[in-house]
């Protein structure tokens, strides 16, 4: 309840009405943009901190040993799946310290986006922010914040993962 007192204060100030954004297209676009902002920081951070040519490295050395234990336990090459599952051994560490280091990362992020939920959830509540132009499976037509944000958030980080060379093809 402060939070919304907080924000209506300053909102105020500057002249806006905080119920314009609790109308379709406004909370559609408001909350598509909030998503994308938090997707953004995440990721230039992610960008910033995390060797993303070394994670890039191993996820392709992984998946190519994967391919070769897959062959090798095909042909029955007991010697050649021995070898190979020592190199999967290095291999795992390795991943598991990589995904480590994001955890410590998603941490830092985690206390303010619990903020930003307690302000946008007690905005919104159950009100519809967006509605889509099907009936799609699981979310329906009408969205709340929870949905759009989800479906808005999984739509903007594939694309922002992308354009910071977060993602790669093997």
């Amino acid at each position: 309840m402060l939070d919304v007192c907080l924000i209506s204060l300053a909102v105020s100030l500057v002249g806006f009405s905080l119920d314009a954004l609790k109308v379709i297209p406004s909370s559609t676009l408001f909350v598509l943009l909030i998503s994308m902002v938090t997707n953004l920081l995440v990721s230039l951070v992610n960008r910033l901190f995390v060797n993303v040519e070394e994670q890039k490295e191993w996820t392709i050395k992984s998946t190519l040993l994967r391919r070769e234990m897959m062959k090798a336990m095909q042909s029955g090459n007991k010697r050649l799946m021995e070898k190979l599952q020592k190199e999967q051994q290095e291999s795992t560490k390795a991943q598991t310290k990589m995904s480590m280091d994001r955890m410590k990362l998603m941490l830092f992020f985690l206390i303010p986006f619990f903020a930003l939920w307690q302000v946008l959830g007690s905005f919104y509540g159950n009100e519809i922010v967006a509605l889509m132009p099907f009936d799609a499976p699981f979310f329906g037509v009408q969205l709340n914040l929870f949905s759009w944000y989800f479906l808005g958030s999984i739509a903007t980080n594939v694309l922002i993962s992308r354009l910071l060379g977060l993602t790669f093809e093997i």
